[in-house]
């Protein structure tokens, strides 16, 4: 069973699309605990509120998550140009960022669960408890995002690069 090149386009389209709605919500959810990080509404002051960002690293992956969205705008754009131009080596670049997204997330899910698992924080309240399960929660969720948009787009971009180099032989030397 054969398929055309505009159906790959589209589904490669549809996966740039969904990269589109994981930055977006990446965006989102790190861009709202910003917010909250610098408006501690916690009754033990700003100085604990700083000392708790700092020690469970929430804060540098705060920032961290924002660049995350912001590549992953970025890409998804890049991704989008090199699926309507038939550029297959642009489109495998996008590679290089959910590699990256799924190493960083990874990283800060090990750490977190290693620190939940020796009860590093046990002098917190609930609310720091809860505040750590939302952080470890929103990074599995979006790793599976990610892995999922990556293994599907390995697959879709293979046979782009196949069904374009198929199609274009003769010119994909001089073709800049």
């Amino acid at each position: 069973m054969t398929s055309s090149l505009k159906c790959v386009v589209n589904c490669g389209l549809v996966l740039a699309v969904l990269d589109i709605i994981h930055g977006i919500s990446t965006l989102a959810f790190y861009g709202y605990q910003l917010y909250s990080h610098y408006n501690c509404h916690w009754n033990h002051g700003i100085r604990w509120c700083q000392y708790y960002l700092k020690e469970t690293n929430h804060s540098t992956r705060v920032n961290i998550g924002i660049g995350e969205g912001v590549l992953c705008l970025l890409f998804a754009s890049v991704l989008i140009v090199a699926l309507c131009k038939y550029k297959p080596w642009l489109a495998w670049a996008w590679l290089l960022k959910a590699l990256g997204v799924v190493g960083v997330n990874g990283y800060f899910i090990i750490i977190w669960v290693l620190e939940m698992s020796h009860h590093y924080h046990q002098f917190w309240d609930r609310h720091n408890y809860d505040q750590d399960s939302i952080f470890l929660y929103a990074g599995i969720v979006l790793t599976l995002m990610e892995l999922f948009i990556m293994f599907t787009f390995c697959c879709v971009t293979g046979l782009f690069t196949y069904k374009v180099r198929k199609e274009r032989v003769p010119t994909m030397e001089t073709d800049i």
